[in-house]
């Protein structure tokens, strides 16, 4: 590597990064394809095997179902608590009335279909075949696999999360307007899947702006950026506004979903007492329905508003699309009231986030599979952890160092430019999901699962980019010290 980058004067046409593709990254290698390929296939038929009960419904799964069975005559007839993003893929995979198999095999597809796009993306920045090979081993290990197995929106939310990510670095790379337009789109359809990606349109563009600045080799020009950025955010504009204006015309609420007033119940759950007494009788009834959630959860009492939801309709004399606002305006003015406990919460909420999610399907009802699984977990955030500390700080290190010694535009420079801008994209996806999911909800790991394997992903490359970059620095210091 050395040898290499004291030799790397050549320089390839800045305006031509499909160069960079050919020149410096090269093709996914056939063995490796056909390795990925027996993989999925074997992954296939073993989750088929394994789970004969799948699809699975839980709690949350009868909801989805509602609001696909009013869509299966392609017109929705009430305003749903949840966004026709899932349902929508639950009609396309003929699970209405009830899920069957199907649902399960295209859940299943779509997940191994991530996995693909992932290891071709590793593959283009660089990773070696057997890196790709490894990352596929991990992500197809059974924590990772369950969600598909379930009635829930969590691979879905996956798939179009990767999908846009791997749609950004290849349009990085040659600038073809289809794929940004999929980025767009994916982008959205994730928000309608999930109403937790509302903003991450704006997110993406901010990184996209920063890269801007950050890497000179893989900048285009301001028309380029501003098209990019523009398409990304038009994209969900168009998308979830105009959804959230078909809402407002059948039924007078603008927005995809009126679950924020009631999501946000779960960051004043301690302070609901300070409520002015000009609402004692909702702050009486929320103060009931908590103590008791408090008694049978065992001390959590984090989804108390359940069991108050109906008492409040017969209260106030909202409906839920109503009463969701009411919420709203009742949770902020708690928020500003107690907003040091409001920042607890939210700090409770994030060491929550990191928890593991395997259940029943992957731990085969084992406390032993299960405490291997947790161990697996824990160590792969650790590790996913330092390789983020590791990866700013030789970032940091390089720009300081190499910057005036190595002309960025080398080869060299490209490629580790074009793994930290893949890295910074797949990192600005997981912490807008984390910080949201924080900041808005309980926390729940579940929230986490779209952004699993974005996060093994950022492992493999990180450590990657980190050995590359220290390498880099190491060899201009030396370049330096010979002068």
């Amino acid at each position: 590597m050395k040898k290499e980058v004291l030799s790397a004067t050549a320089q390839v046409d800045p305006r031509s990064t499909a160069a960079l593709g050919s020149l410096l990254i090269g093709s996914f290698p056939a063995w490796a394809a056909l390795t990925h390929v027996l993989l999925f296939v074997g992954a296939f038929c073993f989750y088929s095997t394994l789970w004969p009960q799948a699809p699975v419904t839980q709690p949350d799964s009868g909801s989805y179902l509602q609001l696909a069975r009013d869509l299966s005559d392609l017109h929705i007839d009430q305003l749903h608590e949840r966004t026709p993003g899932y349902p929508i893929f639950l009609l396309l995979t003929g699970s209405v009335p009830s899920p069957d198999r199907t649902l399960f095999h295209v859940s299943l597809l779509l997940h191994l279909a991530s996995i693909w796009f992932l290891s071709k993306i590793l593959s283009r920045v660089g990773i070696s075949a057997t890196g790709t090979i490894l990352f596929a081993l991990v992500v197809l290990l059974p924590p990772f696999v369950e969600p598909a197995a379930y009635v829930l929106t969590e691979t879905l939310a996956e798939t179009m999360l990767v999908s846009a990510l791997a749609s950004l670095v290849l349009w990085q790379l040659n600038r073809k307007f289809i794929w940004i337009v999929i980025a767009a789109a994916t982008i959205a359809y994730a928000a309608l899947t999930r109403p937790t990606y509302q903003l991450s349109a704006l997110a993406v563009a901010s990184w996209f702006f920063l890269a801007f600045y950050l890497f000179p080799s893989l900048r285009g020009n301001w028309r380029e950026l501003a098209k990019g950025i523009s398409i990304i955010i038009a994209g969900s504009i168009l998308i979830l506004g105009g959804y959230s204006y078909f809402n407002y015309r059948n039924f007078g609420f603008f927005g995809i979903t009126y679950k924020l007033g009631i999501s946000l119940t779960q960051k004043t759950v301690h302070v609901i007492d300070r409520l002015p007494d000009e609402y004692a009788p909702v702050r009486e009834a929320l103060i009931r329905a908590r103590n008791a959630d408090l008694i049978a959860s065992g001390g959590t009492s984090l989804g108390y508003i359940e069991g108050a939801r109906r008492e409040l309709t017969q209260l106030t004399g909202l409906n839920e699309p109503q009463l969701g606002k009411y919420l709203l305006k009742l949770n902020l003015l708690l928020i500003r009231m107690a907003p040091l406990n409001y920042l607890q919460e939210v700090i409770a909420a994030f060491g929550r986030y990191w928890f593991p999610t395997s259940t029943d399907l992957a731990n085969f009802h084992s406390r032993y599979v299960q405490t291997v699984w947790a161990i697996m977990h824990i160590c792969l955030i650790g590790a996913f952890a330092i390789n983020i500390l590791l990866v700013i700080g030789a970032t940091a290190l390089l720009r300081i160092c190499s910057l005036p010694q190595l002309d960025k535009i080398t080869i060299v420079g490209r490629r580790i430019d074009l793994q930290e801008f893949a890295y910074g994209l797949a990192g600005t996806i997981v912490a807008y999901t984390a910080a949201i999911s924080c900041i808005v909800d309980v926390g729940d790991p579940r929230h986490r699962v779209p952004t699993d394997v974005l996060i093994v992903f950022m492992l493999f490359l990180g450590t990657d980019l980190w050995r590359r970059q220290m390498e880099l620095v190491r060899a201009v210091l030396k370049r330096t010290t010979s002068f």
